[in-house]
């Protein structure tokens, strides 16, 4: 026994040394915590095989108790510094903690009442006395702080409790559900470190999964903080988060989502379809169990669903109004429209005052001006633009025209985006003809702006731009980009079942102007911040296995 406790208390001292750095950094805090508290053990350990007595057993056992939790904050503050070490300084490290971890629980063990006379038969006979408050207190304390570190180690490695905090995956949970989180199949990792145990199971698509955000810079800064904040999430059993970005917002990590996307395919969103290829498949083809969990229309949800929605994204009328530009876009004839966009041209030709001169089209509107909204906004301006400048009816023309014989588009979702670009033209067209018209009758501004013609135009072009603010939403361009390319093994892809309301995957939190359609120059552009990015298993955290609050809604998660 003796051999066992001093062997304990000497590799003690060893794990402080590898948490030793020669610099008055973090590091040097963990090397003092180790060094002071595991020479202290040793004394302790000393004293009592001389002399053993009631008091110092006590004290021994007290700081055996907690040895574990400091050898790990001694090891979580070597890892905060800005000097990561090896990787076999942190595999020794953990190593050794384990090693001490076993003769910890085999020393308490035999050190307890029960046994503790087989070891130390001269031990004195322990007297019955009434303890005093301040005892009483200590231990009330004491038996706290060690339930907290259990639910520490408990929640690094085995389950943890996460509050859902947004609608992301409404109706499966609501804002405030408790959830259940198996890590250990998933191969926990020791705290900032790469170190851990095996990954034991793999993913299917329709699994929900808790990760680490992978929008957030993966800083040695941002680890500290992130494990941080989860450890005072850990042990305030989820009430509080102190994980914020640089202007006081929560961070939205970890993630609750989930997976859509499998390694060795590629995917592809149209219309709020998902499809899916694989390099054994000639085409991309509908993944029919995704329709089961994408919630589109939030607003069609029972009653008693909806009650507990806090945001509905598009209303009833909304999402009707969403599937009749689809529809339109979908069933457009494209040789009617290079018809009709010819036919405006010449009409435009008609009206404008001077012939053009010029042989090259000028850049009168490029692609910032482009933008769809703005382009609504001021197309009564651009109307007087394109008839009063040398060459506007040269880009009218370019725009309007320069699509028809292009070539065919690669996949659906391209196919339906250049669909998507001729609506917006042709409807822009016909706005843009309507104001030389009214221009040319010199129309007053009360009968330019009524015009029922022209305000007809301008409602659709208003539609077109609601549906845009959703595209991003409800489309998906191939995903992976290339003709080789698959999402890579122990990769997936992830979205929220909300999926007008789900910042995932699919999305970056930076917004770009994108073209409606890549091949045509001319295109119309728009707001977006579609940016696909698949997720490595090293960030998956667990499974959500359970829901447990409220009780209305207990049950395993589908």
């Amino acid at each position: 026994m003796a051999l066992l406790m001093y062997l304990c208390a000497g590799l003690s001292l060893g794990f402080s040394a590898f948490c030793f750095i020669p610099a008055f950094v973090t590091g040097l805090w963990g090397f003092l915590l180790t060094f002071l508290y595991s020479a202290f053990i040793l004394a302790a350990t000393f004293r009592f095989l001389k002399k053993s007595d009631r008091t110092t057993l006590s004290i021994i056992r007290k700081t055996l108790e907690y040895l574990p939790f400091i050898l790990l904050t001694g090891f979580v503050f070597r890892r905060s510094g800005a000097e990561d070490g090896s990787f076999i300084l942190d595999l020794s490290s953990i190593i050794l903690w384990l090693v001490i971890c076993g003769l910890d629980i085999v020393i308490l063990f035999r050190l307890s009442d029960k046994r503790i006379a087989r070891s130390f038969p001269g031990l004195p006979v322990p007297v019955e006395k009434k303890k005093k408050l301040s005892v009483q207190i200590f231990e009330w304390v004491d038996a706290l702080l060690q339930a907290a570190c259990l639910v520490l180690l408990i929640n690094i490695f085995i389950f943890q409790l996460y509050a859902i905090p947004s609608e992301s995956m409404v109706p499966e949970f609501m804002i405030g559900d408790r959830v259940v989180v198996i890590k250990t199949p998933s191969g926990p990792k020791f705290p900032l470190s790469e170190i851990g145990f095996p990954r034991l199971r793999s993913y299917k698509r329709g699994d929900i999964i808790v990760f680490s955000n992978p929008h957030y810079n993966d800083t040695k800064e941002a680890r500290v903080r992130s494990f941080t904040s989860q450890l005072v999430y850990m042990l305030t059993f989820t009430k509080v988060n102190i994980n914020r970005d640089e202007f006081g917002a929560e961070k939205a990590d970890p993630l609750v989502k989930r997976i859509t996307g499998i390694p060795g395919e590629k995917l592809m969103l149209v219309d709020g379809v998902l499809y899916n290829k694989t390099a054994s498949d000639s085409d991309f083809k509908p993944v029919t169990e995704d329709a089961v969990w994408a919630a589109w229309n939030i607003a069609s949800l029972p009653r008693s669903e909806l009650a507990q929605v806090q945001r509905i994204p598009l209303s009833l009328e909304g999402f009707t109004q969403l599937e009749s530009v689809e529809s339109m876009r979908s069933n457009i004839d494209v040789g009617a429209a290079a018809e009709e966009a010819q036919r405006l041209v010449t009409r435009f030709a008609s009206l404008k005052p001077s012939k053009d001169t010029v042989r090259d089209v000028p850049d009168l509107f490029p692609r910032a001006r482009r933008e769809i909204g703005a382009m609504n906004e001021s197309n009564d301006e651009m109307t007087r633009i394109l008839l009063t400048t040398n060459g506007g009816l040269l880009w009218f023309r370019s725009f309007m025209t320069d699509w028809i014989g292009s070539a065919e588009r690669a996949n659906l979702f391209d196919k339906e985006s250049f669909h998507l670009d001729l609506l917006l033209k042709l409807n822009f067209g016909r706005l843009i003809v309507r104001n030389a018209e009214l221009f040319a009758s010199n129309s007053t501004a009360a009968q330019f702006s009524s015009d029922k013609e022209r305000t007809s135009f301008l409602a659709e072009a208003v539609l077109f731009h609601s549906y845009l603010n959703y595209h991003d939403q409800r489309n998906m361009g191939e995903f992976p980009a290339g003709k080789d390319a698959y999402i890579p093994a122990d990769n997936y892809f992830m979205m929220g079942d909300n999926r007008f309301n789900s910042l995932d995957m699919r999305h970056s939190y930076e917004y770009h102007l994108a073209s409606v359609d890549l091949q045509d120059a001319y295109s119309f552009v728009y707001r977006s911040n579609l940016a696909p990015q698949f997720v490595p298993v090293s960030r998956i955290l667990g499974s959500a296995t359970f829901r447990f609050w409220p009780l209305s809604r207990a049950g395993i998660p589908e």
